[in-house]
């Protein structure tokens, strides 16, 4: 479900075509009278479908993973819902043979770890792809990500994790080892493990990326605008990446913030 992401979306469709899917679904969430995604695809595959929700259809991100598998399961061995700024790394293999390997024969569920990308000392945005602008090293992360079978009946998809039903449903982690939860909708594993594949997350970008993200509607759960969240999305972005004076005082006059007890940590 792509908002504002209108710059990454070509570098998202080449790579996924690249790693082997069949169909990628695209949902254009941006403002009416902005550019269209369908205008930067043109005509780049038959392998894209995009739906149009300018009209605000759909109006969260869980409602748009469902409704796509509702409309497309019977078609479809797997499913991998996913945003544009992550990407499913295979490691040493295809997409197709990792997925037809016998060891998930009887998995309904993979569950992908995250890896964080931080800024690289970036201020600015440049037009170079993301992989080159961010090499890592990357900061492994407890939380996941899934790939779903076809054909699983009321199933019911929340950002990261499907509701699984433990007496009916077989998840797996990345290596196909079955992993139990009491938690319906649980969307981080212990331990980590990114043996075979995991998911690189470009979560911040540079500093200027991570304001435009900001600005667009840094929300809590329950869709509020509260300086505490606000606070802490601050917190989260100078806990993986380094705090700077020149980053400090780009944030502060671009989110009207006083960052002072930041500046105090520079070494």
């Amino acid at each position: 479900m792509g908002k504002k992401e209108n710059l990454y979306v070509k570098e998202f469709v080449d790579y996924y075509l690249k790693l082997g899917i069949d169909k990628l679904f695209i949902y254009d969430d941006n403002e009416p009278n902005t550019e269209k995604i369908s205008d930067i695809v043109g005509n780049l595959s038959k392998k894209i479908k995009i739906y149009e929700n300018r009209k605000k259809k759909i109006k969260r991100q869980s409602q748009a993973y469902n409704d796509c598998y509702k409309n497309n399961k019977a078609n479809f061995d797997w499913f991998l819902m996913i945003d544009m700024d992550e990407f499913l790394v295979i490691v040493n293999n295809t997409l197709k043979k990792y997925l037809s390997n016998k060891i998930f024969k009887k998995c309904d569920f993979i569950k992908f770890h995250w890896v964080f990308s931080n800024d690289n000392n970036l201020i600015y945005y440049d037009n170079r792809s993301l992989f080159e602008r961010f090499k890592g090293p990357y900061t492994k992360s407890q939380f996941i990500k899934s790939i779903i079978r076809g054909n699983i009946n009321r199933l019911k998809y929340s950002v990261h994790s499907p509701k699984e039903s433990p007496e009916k449903n077989i998840t797996c982690n990345n290596i196909g080892k079955v992993i139990k939860s009491k938690i319906i909708n649980f969307e981080y594993i212990n331990p980590i493990n990114i043996d075979k594949a995991f998911i690189i997350h470009f979560k911040f970008k540079s500093t200027e990326e991570f304001i435009r993200k900001y600005k667009r509607g840094y929300k809590n759960w329950f869709g509020n605008h509260t300086e505490w969240w606000k606070n802490q999305n601050i917190i989260k972005y100078f806990k993986y990446n380094k705090i700077t004076l020149e980053k400090i005082k780009f944030l502060e006059r671009e989110l009207k913030l006083n960052l002072t007890k930041y500046k105090k940590l520079i070494k």
